[in-house]
């Protein structure tokens, strides 16, 4: 009897013992993301490693976001998220949430929960922001979740990740110092980008090497450039650069379907378009309102053949080929648009947009810059340029943008709003 009553009260401490080891291995890691019509990235990277297959590997991110223009603000149709198992930057594994729409989202909700290996994702929705079209901004939190166990006894990748990694950065740093002098702005942020690149400095002593060489030389440019703190005052107004020359637009073998003439024909108002050409621009908006995309797309190619510098055609084209995530086609459209009204700040943010996802959004900036300071007493251009700095992450030109729009206008909602978001990050 007392034998038996031993085995018990063993198999009860083993019992206890095993649960409470098993409550203790779950690790947990963490990100946080606001999404709205603003440009963004489209993806984003855990800050920590995860195991899968018995390797820690990185896991990322990426969102799938379909967003319809409704006002200044647009408004949510629906969401989706991809999570990513990522060996020296190439995908080996992935899992799709299924799309949540926007009609059964609100606060407090999951929209994501997959499994990717023993590794669980979940998302769930912390904040919401509406107006009377739908949600305009929705934050999301993401969590990986994993054994602990299996973390601390998961293989480290090859030092060959490592030193993989650092030849990708030392690419961008070379491409960094082959960009033009007078563009500061953007040779800064590309070596800004080699540096989020490269593999962490405690990492190896080549990384550390790597990290003082490009932290010294983005130092010196930020020293040597007056024109990268563009929103220095001065006792009568902003400091301002002369406005240099905007590089050519290159357009992809997918390129717009209007082609672009030797000679940039001016239009001089709107009075001036042939009657035809607007015909055909109004049935080319009837014809993507009733989701007949070829057809409306025929009518535009055609009505700016008949005038290539038809205003509202050209932004018509570059928000078709937003929506359809075309952003080369949108860039070029967006820029021939501006081209001839370059005072309009919501095609300037578009322009940044498109620019923004093929890759060039330092120099999209510099543009904006050159607008900004062409037309210094334009709060919208002003805001425009602070919204782009801040999708680019600059927080300090953002943030310093906002405070002197706020210092003219302290009941500025538009630059306080984005002030608020700025700070959120800037801490």
């Amino acid at each position: 009897m007392a034998k038996i009553l031993r085995l018990i009260v063993l198999s009860v401490f083993v019992a206890f013992i095993s649960i409470s080891v098993s409550y203790g291995e779950t690790a947990e890691l963490k990100l946080e993301r606001m999404f709205s019509y603003d440009p963004h990235p489209g993806s984003a990277l855990f800050a920590e490693k995860a195991p899968f297959n018995g390797k820690l590997h990185d896991f990322e991110i990426v969102f799938i976001e379909n967003w319809q223009a409704k006002g200044e603000l647009g408004t949510l149709k629906q969401i989706a998220f991809k999570i990513q198992v990522l060996d020296s930057g190439k995908v080996i594994a992935s899992s799709e949430t299924i799309p949540a729409t926007a009609a059964k989202i609100s606060k407090g909700q999951q929209i994501g929960n997959v499994k990717i290996g023993d590794v669980s994702f979940i998302a769930d929705v912390t904040e919401v922001a509406k107006n009377k079209s739908g949600i305009t901004d929705v934050t999301v939190a993401f969590k990986l979740t994993f054994d602990k166990a299996a973390a601390e006894t998961a293989t480290k990748p090859a030092e060959q990740s490592s030193a993989s990694g650092l030849d990708f950065a030392r690419q961008l740093a070379s491409r960094a110092s082959g960009m033009p002098a007078d563009k500061p702005a953007a040779k800064i942020s590309m070596y800004k980008r080699a540096l989020m690149a490269a593999p962490a400095a405690d990492t190896s002593a080549e990384a550390a090497a790597f990290h003082k060489e490009i932290g010294d030389v983005i130092s010196n440019l930020e020293k040597s450039s007056p024109i990268f703190v563009p929103f220095k005052k001065t006792e009568s107004a902003f400091v301002t650069t002369p406005p240099t020359e905007t590089p050519a637009v290159a357009e992809p073998t997918d390129a717009a379907p209007v082609s672009e003439p030797a000679v940039k024909p001016v239009q001089v108002s709107e009075s001036d378009t042939p009657p035809e050409a607007v015909a055909l621009y109004k049935e080319a908006r009837s014809m993507f309102a009733q989701d007949k995309g070829p057809e409306g797309r025929e009518a535009l190619r055609k009505a700016l053949e008949i005038a290539p510098a038809y205003h509202d055609a050209l932004l018509l084209l570059g928000d078709n080929a937003s929506e359809n995530r075309r952003w080369a086609r949108a860039k070029d459209a967006y820029k021939q648009a501006l081209d001839q009204k370059d005072r309009d700040a919501d095609t300037l943010l578009k322009y940044f947009k498109a620019c923004y996802y093929i890759g060039e959004g330092a120099d999209a900036i510099l543009y904006l810059e050159q607008v900004r300071n062409k037309y210094p007493a334009e709060r919208r251009i002003q805001l425009a340029v602070a919204e782009a700095n801040f999708q680019l992450g600059d927080l300090p030109a953002a943030k310093s943008l906002c405070e002197e729009m706020l210092l003219k206008d302290p009941e500025d909602s538009r630059a306080s709003d984005l002030l608020q978001r700025v700070n959120r990050l800037h801490k």
